[in-house]
């Protein structure tokens, strides 16, 4: 992958290692300026998630067990990279990805992983929503 991220305002984070195990996140990151709500999500073998966004909450997801393949749609109309559909691989302790509010997110992992979710709102907003089947097809074979 380029150095430039394929979707606007994506981070990817690399983790660092520490004697008792890994950082996954320090204030200095300066990734979320606050916290809402952080999630452990287990995925089984095969299994694959909705594409889920959040309209109004970043999210930073971390994969502590196994991996994952984050697959991506910017759904933001106003975005610079609106209607990019991306395919990123994490494995656990590597790296983290910040995923902009208003960026559908599905993960899906060959083998059994863990997940934590890191979000700046814990209520759910009128907007969350999982994308539409019309979505995923006009922008998911771009």
């Amino acid at each position: 992958m380029s150095s430039q991220p394929p979707i606007s305002d994506m981070h990817l984070l690399p983790l660092q290692a520490a004697p008792d195990g890994v950082v996954l996140l320090r204030e200095s990151d300066h990734v979320l300026r606050r916290f809402g709500e952080l999630g452990l999500h287990s995925l089984a073998a095969g299994s694959q998630s909705a594409y889920s966004l959040r309209a109004e909450a970043d999210r930073v997801l971390f994969v502590i067990d196994g991996a994952v393949e984050a697959r991506l749609l910017d759904l933001r109309p106003q975005s610079p990279s609106h209607g990019v559909h991306a395919r990123i691989s994490l494995s656990a302790n590597a790296q983290a990805m910040l995923v902009p509010f208003g960026v559908a997110c599905s993960l899906a992992a060959t083998d059994a992983a863990r997940v934590l979710w890191l979000s700046t709102h814990s209520a759910a907003h009128a907007g969350d929503r999982d994308a539409t089947p019309d979505e995923l097809a006009q922008f998911a074979a771009s």
